[in-house]
């Protein structure tokens, strides 16, 4: 039976987890990084290949995502761009596509039904989405069409976010301190530790160079400052739980979380900054320009906006209040927000 630990919020929104009652168990939780999970295996270098028809147990074969007429208006929790089209997945395996900067969506088949909680592309053409069972799938044309790279419920560990520096490399991090790698374009992933606990990652993103940051629960944030070999834990004057971060084309980095916590370093995560949001409702996702813009979208129709790289920020709440899961620019300037209800135009990035 799946162990759980108290729910603190990517989901303490509470919209988007009523959103989600109806279509996940009890205990399942979104994009929420804050996720009722199994046991992480106790070996730090396990190589682990994706599930193959006739290998895997029929109680844990993939069930494909159904094609739905309002998929376009589900739950939808991460956004990228590949190209100029823009990719966005979500609840119950839903993969949508968009190629007009956001103004109209189609969704594309998937091979399994799992909920979907990041995706990034490297170009165009290729991209990887990952989810809950451990599940990530992988695009060669934009999108279109995917395959199955891993699906491993017996784990009852959600991947929350994915990152790939090239066609080969790439780590996936996710609840109870899991952290995957390929080096061969996700045929095989090794599971690696990164910290002595069980803490979950919640996201991995690049800060500039060679240099990546995973931050997580507990107010974990890891730095590497070659593309994830290594890994050192930088102090956080905050003890929650941190859903995502962005950097700033100057190589600021922006983190943020539970109850409107933001932080803000401009050092690689060596020392930080409280950045006083004006909010109490986490903080789930965003989007940053090189230009110093930043958007910062939660619970609550939160929306940040920032116009200085992070160091101050503009509150305002969307009228319906629907919770946002994060924020993706589309190849025009175009800012989409991302959550309860599907994507939604909001206009140019301020």
């Amino acid at each position: 039976m799946m162990k759980c630990r108290p729910l603190a919020a990517r989901l303490a929104a509470g919209a988007l987890s009523l959103a989600l009652a109806s279509s996940l168990a009890p205990g399942d939780n979104l994009r929420a990084r804050e996720m009722a999970a199994g046991d992480t295996p106790s070996s730090s270098d396990i190589k682990v290949t994706a599930p193959i028809a006739g290998k895997t147990p029929a109680t844990n074969a993939p069930i494909p995502a159904l094609l739905a007429p309002l998929a376009p208006r589900s739950l939808i929790l991460a956004g990228t761009l590949a190209g100029t089209r823009l990719v966005a997945v979500g609840e119950r395996g839903h993969i949508l596509l968009s190629d007009d900067n956001g103004h109209s969506w189609r969704q594309v088949p998937a091979p399994a039904n799992a909920t979907l909680t990041g995706v990034r592309f490297i170009d165009a053409k290729q991209g990887w989405a990952v989810g809950h069972d451990a599940t990530i799938l992988h695009t060669t044309d934009g999108g279109e069409s995917w395959t199955l790279q891993n699906f491993a419920p017996d784990w009852e560990q959600p991947l929350m976010d994915v990152l790939f520096d090239d066609a080969d490399h790439g780590i996936a991090v996710g609840a109870y301190g899991l952290f995957l790698e390929t080096a061969d374009g996700g045929k095989t992933w090794t599971k690696r530790r990164i910290t002595d606990d069980d803490l979950h990652l919640n996201a991995i993103f690049a800060t500039g160079g060679d240099t990546r940051m995973v931050v997580g629960e507990a107010g974990g944030v890891y730095t590497s400052a070659d593309r994830g070999r290594t890994w050192t834990k930088r102090p956080l004057p905050y003890e929650g739980s941190l859903f995502s971060g962005v950097t700033v084309g100057d190589g600021t980095v922006v983190v943020f979380g539970l109850q409107g916590h933001a932080f803000r370093s401009t050092d690689g995560g060596q020392n930080w900054q409280t950045i006083d949001t004006g909010t109490k409702a986490g903080l789930m996702g965003g989007v940053a320009t090189p230009d110093g813009h930043v958007v910062l979208v939660g619970a609550l129709g939160t929306v940040l906006s920032s116009s200085d790289g992070g160091a101050s920020f503009k509150l305002t709440y969307r009228p319906d209040r629907l919770a946002l899961a994060d924020a993706v620019r589309g190849a025009d300037g175009t800012l989409i927000l991302l959550g309860d209800e599907g994507p939604k135009l909001m206009g140019a990035l301020p």
